[in-house]
């Protein structure tokens, strides 16, 4: 199902921080999205939010039009150069159009699957691309321990809920499973059977550039200032007595589906 859409308008006050901090996407990724011939393919990129991935198929001369449901986030988008439109997906009116490529980068959670793969297969040309992707990141097993202790010692029993593993993830903690993703485009008969592919690479992160991404995560900004600042404290504390910077381990997981 998909999360709270009331925790996604969070995103908006922190625009600007999740277009600075948030990782971006191997280029490996990107070719495979967009295959051998990206000039003038046109792309759809849903939820595109500050067009991070949205800039990367540019780059490579594809025509991508955006839609997003936080303004903020989109103005950034247009800002680069990414037409965008805010509106919710489900709901958004393609006036029509079709398109070689519909993506959605680390957002299809936030979406009604039934609802938006429908849609999709019916955006999407014939022999056209359905294209998931998302960035999983672990972090050195010693520090993934030690921020674990860090969580618990900092957050209250029984207080505010947290979806930590990626703030937590050690390099052997991680089983990656997209059943239910694939699974539901398996359900589409619009689409030919789901390929994924997976693309690692690193990122190294200081101590106050990890604390700003971790600002850019709904959960995090979400808590009440009296009980964030104490877990931001420790987490930088913990950084700070590992050598205060480390490397994030990343898969980079795509799931592709062409429709017939």
């Amino acid at each position: 199902m998909p999360a709270d859409r009331t925790r996604a308008r969070l995103f908006d006050r922190e625009a600007e921080r999740y277009d600075r901090a948030r990782p971006g996407y191997p280029d490996e990724l990107i070719a495979e999205v967009l295959g051998p011939s990206p000039e003038g393919l046109s792309v759809l990129d849903v939820a595109c939010g500050t067009g991070i991935a949205s800039r990367a198929m540019a780059q490579r001369g594809a025509k991508v039009h955006g839609v997003e449901l936080n303004p903020a986030m989109a103005a950034i988008a247009q800002r680069h150069g990414i037409p965008t439109q805010v509106a919710a997906f489900e709901t958004w009116e393609p006036a029509e159009r079709t398109f070689d490529r519909v993506t959605c980068a680390q957002a299809w959670h936030w979406l009604d699957p039934e609802v938006s793969i429908r849609k999709i297969a019916s955006l999407l040309r014939p022999g056209g691309r359905l294209c998931l992707f998302w960035n999983v990141g672990r972090h050195p097993d010693d520090l993934a321990a030690a921020l674990r202790d860090a969580y618990e010692r900092a957050l209250p029993a029984g207080g505010a809920g947290l979806t930590v593993g990626y703030s937590t993830n050690g390099r052997k903690d991680l089983t990656l499973d997209f059943g239910a993703i694939t699974g539901v485009l398996a359900a589409c008969d619009a689409l030919d059977a789901a390929r994924t592919h997976s693309f690692p690479w690193t990122r190294t992160y200081s101590r106050d550039q990890w604390l700003d991404e971790l600002l850019s995560h709904s959960d995090h900004s979400a808590l009440p200032p009296d009980v964030r600042q104490p877990l931001f404290d420790a987490i930088g504390a913990t950084i700070d007595r590992l050598g205060g910077s480390f490397e994030m381990s990343y898969v980079a997981v795509l799931i592709s589906a062409s429709r017939r």
